[in-house]
């Protein structure tokens, strides 16, 4: 039997903080926002501040990432930030004002700009010269597992015990899975006496030197990454209230961001194996058409539960073009000496698109009765230019590689 090489472990310690920095602590915290509301008559405004100050700090902590790593390897920094996702979940728990709900989505922000997909993206390209694209499409779909069945175990928490033993048990596996991750993730494949996973293959994919990204370029992609902020993180954290304010009940909302992860998990994968057997190109146009299908249907939610679970199912589908993009457009359009430098730029713009447009529905709600409906129609049009500017961008950089 072959030995399963030390990089898909590495993957797999990746991919346990990721489901705790962003699956529980982004995808699933949507369930979270209807009780709060509820629990503590807060306004719409108020609940999508709470995801405001949290992209806050996670936008502040992407444009620190490399100041933060430069003093501590990946390994010990990314424990750390899974641990400050452990705080903020101690804290919303013993919150009881509006202010401290804002100071524990400070500390999971942080927990997620220092502990999510940067320092990940650039471990897994030391790791992995072939299937790349799987290890990061593996990693990220672990935060749709997050969606699987947890929103609806933790409304029957909150619904039986209390938010407050809801946001503590959280924090507990949280605690255990992070430290899991520390034990099994190392920072070069040096550490442990062995070469990347793909080295004896005899033409290994690599990055062009030399060729990336110039400057009309980023003038192309540079709003798009900011829309996808947009597009992916603050659609996503209001789908329950969307959901709910359409007329659903929690439970049935529940339920439909359950069918998400389910969709949301398998797309991703799928769109780590087609890209690394055809092209990340082909994946774009492929994903981006099915997410903007899903959009379209969001905009008519009300017209019953088919509506509700057909367009969440789309929508997650395509959510993949956005969730896997930002690590492999900055491989597929940079230079060697530009790889790490633009991983970070994409998940910065990607963040300050998130801290930008995370007030617009809770104000958008609050001038229309309540009503979440033309955010979303405002997140349809915004997905057309991503995909436009991403794809004429591939052009472009694909055609001065091949002069």
């Amino acid at each position: 039997m072959k030995k399963i090489h030390y990089a898909w472990f590495v993957c797999a310690g990746c991919a346990l903080l990721l489901f705790c920095t962003s699956g529980l602590s982004i995808n699933a915290f949507t369930i979270y926002q209807p009780y709060i509301l509820k629990l503590n008559n807060f306004t719409n405004s108020q609940s999508s501040m709470i995801i405001t100050v949290r992209n806050l700090f996670s936008f502040a902590s992407f444009l620190a990432v490399r100041f933060y790593y430069k003093h501590l390897s990946k390994r010990t920094g990314m424990a750390i930030a899974g641990a400050l996702t452990v705080i903020g979940f101690v804290v919303f728990g013993a919150a009881k004002s509006f202010v401290t709900y804002c100071i524990a989505a400070a500390a999971v922000g942080i927990g997620y700009g220092f502990g999510t997909m940067v320092p990940i993206t650039i471990i897994l390209s030391e790791w992995f010269i072939e299937k790349r694209n799987t290890a990061i499409a593996v990693c990220s779909a672990v935060t749709g597992i997050s969606t699987l069945g947890i929103p609806s175990l933790t409304a029957k928490l909150i619904e039986k015990y209390g938010i407050r033993f809801a946001f503590l048990s959280e924090a507990g596996v949280i605690a255990l899975l992070i430290f899991i991750s520390f034990c099994l993730i190392r920072n070069h494949p040096q550490e442990k006496g062995i070469l990347p996973y793909g080295s004896d293959t005899e033409n290994p994919k690599s990055r062009m030197p030399g060729i990336g990204l110039n400057a009309w370029d980023k003038l192309l992609i540079v709003p798009a990454i900011l829309l996808i902020g947009a597009v992916m993180n603050v659609s996503y954290s209001h789908l329950t209230v969307h959901f709910t304010s359409a007329g659903y009940s929690e439970s049935q909302a529940a339920l439909a961001v359950a069918v998400s992860g389910i969709v949301l998990t398998l797309s991703k994968i799928l769109f780590g194996r087609l890209g690394d057997r055809k092209s990340n190109y082909f994946c774009n146009y492929l994903f981006s058409a099915i997410l903007i299908a899903g959009l379209f249907g969001f905009i008519f939610i009300r017209r019953g539960l088919p509506v509700l679970f057909g367009s969440t199912a789309l929508y997650s589908c395509g959510l993949s073009f956005t969730a896997i993009g930002l690590s492999v457009w900055a491989n597929d359009l940079s230079s060697e000496k530009d790889y790490d430098k633009n991983v970070q730029l994409f998940q910065t713009l990607y963040s300050a698109g998130s801290l930008l447009f995370s007030p617009v529905p809770g104000l958008i709600a609050d001038k229309y009765n309540g009503s979440y409906n033309r955010a979303f129609i405002m997140f349809f049009v915004f997905a057309f230019y991503v995909i436009f500017a991403v794809q004429l961008t591939y052009i472009r950089v694909n055609k001065r590689r091949e002069k």
